[in-house]
């Protein structure tokens, strides 16, 4: 072995200040400030903003996974949810298939794979299982603030005769 640093060894940019170790503190919500339709707005650009800033991570992670040139990637899909909403979704792909598959299906073909990069796709699966969690808060936040300054309530009643 050399002592050079390896390609594989730098984190992306997608993985950057993640993780245990992280010197950034969580950021409190200061909830008492939030007050009246205009502190809701604020809320609703701020849940807005984490949530683009989730799908670009998550557009970048997918990029990062299918350069790699292995014959699974990460694959960042949308679907077009029925309230009108898009949902983003990080998803496993073998090359030549065209369904998604679970991450117990992708580590088959690690037999495949360089023993190096199997460590660097369990850190994409981890970092994967994240971004997807943090895109559904984000989404599921602002749909409900949006509600709240349609109606003044965020549940709805049907009045549809059932």
């Amino acid at each position: 072995m050399t002592g050079r640093p390896s390609d594989l060894d730098r984190r992306s940019k997608a993985f950057k200040g993640k993780g245990a170790g992280s010197p950034e503190p969580a950021m409190a919500l200061p909830v008492s400030r939030i007050a009246g339709d205009a502190g809701i707005r604020v809320l609703l650009r701020s849940y807005e903003h984490w949530l683009e800033d989730t799908v670009t991570e998550m557009q970048t992670l997918a990029l990062e996974s299918t350069t790699t040139g292995l014959d699974v990637s990460l694959r960042c899909v949308r679907i077009a949810l029925a309230s009108g909403a898009t949902r983003h979704r990080l998803d496993w792909f073998v090359r030549g298939e065209p369904h998604a598959i679970a991450w117990p299906r992708a580590k088959q073909c690690f037999n495949r794979i360089p023993a190096p990069l199997r460590a660097y796709l369990q850190q994409c699966d981890a970092r994967a299982k994240e971004l997807n969690a943090l895109e559904s808060v984000f989404r599921y936040a602002a749909s409900q603030l949006t509600m709240y300054l349609e109606h003044g309530t965020v549940k709805v009643r049907r009045i549809d005769g059932t």
